[in-house]
């Protein structure tokens, strides 16, 4: 048995729909890229790491689930620097889709990690002690799981000089931890717009696109990617096996969709 999960990230919603983020719509991408998923085999969950709006209010959390809905799978999300923590809650009034930790089926167990802490007004987050207490609290609890970390800050540099100042503020608390968890088998995170696959404490580290627009890599300065291949909107997915693998599938529009504006938006 395998389980399939969706990595939706770094959507960057406006406060309302139509406006525009680096010159895209980002309600328009997000829904072309649900409509291209709708045409594969279902997923059995959906993880959605961060930055899902742009400074936005609740009203841009319900036009995001509203967007996700055709998608099959149970949704989980987590927020980024660009999040507000309670317009989420708000939309969420169930309380289901921030759960820090969900059993995904089988053998798998899904830590959601907030990042969000001492953020730096850049675009740095940190884990907070309350949350690494909980971290290394729960998986001495789930020794006997196979565990995927989620998070929305790069634990690990990539080099890009302007991303890597603003990754996870605290890697190597997180390391630590992470080499004394066996059971932990992989993670993945967002924030840096561009699909990477990277090492962190042994352990393999993927990165989404945005559902929107990518930041070209290996830049000493803020770039746009420009290669037609990568530069459309994307997403990864990912297969869990029973047996702790996990393999790792990535996703583009083969064009961008005509959601274009000439209203520039912040920075990310």
């Amino acid at each position: 048995m395998r389980l399939r999960l969706l990595q939706l990230s770094d959507c960057h919603l406006q406060a309302r729909a139509g406006e525009a983020f680096r010159g895209r719509d980002a309600d328009c991408t997000l829904a072309a890229l649900v409509a291209e998923l709708s045409r594969m085999p279902a997923f059995d969950h959906l993880l959605l790491t961060g930055d899902l709006t742009h400074h936005a209010g609740v009203d841009a959390y319900r036009r995001l689930l509203s967007l996700i809905a055709p998608l099959a799978g149970e949704p989980h999300w987590l927020p980024g620097n660009h999040d507000e923590w309670n317009a989420m809650q708000a939309a969420d009034p169930e309380r289901v889709l921030g759960r820090k930790q969900v059993k995904l089926s089988g053998d798998w167990t899904l830590l959601q990690l907030d990042t969000t802490a001492f953020p730096d007004g850049r675009g740095s987050g940190s884990l907070s002690r309350r949350e690494l207490e909980w971290l290394q609290q729960t998986l001495s609890l789930l020794k006997d799981q196979h565990v995927l970390l989620a998070l929305h800050h790069n634990p690990v540099a990539t080099g890009s000089r302007w991303q890597d100042a603003i990754r996870l503020g605290n890697p190597q608390v997180l390391e630590v931890i992470v080499e004394q968890a066996p059971q932990v088998k992989g993670l993945i995170c967002g924030h840096l717009h561009q699909a990477q696959q990277l090492n962190f404490a042994g352990r393999p580290l993927w990165s989404a696109p945005s559902t929107v627009v990518q930041f070209a890599a290996g830049c000493d300065d803020f770039t746009l990617e420009s290669d037609p291949s990568i530069s459309t909107p994307g997403c990864r997915w990912y297969e869990l096996h029973a047996d702790g693998r996990i393999d790792a599938h990535l996703l583009h529009l083969s064009t961008t969709p005509e959601c274009t504006s000439g209203e520039e938006a912040c920075p990310a």
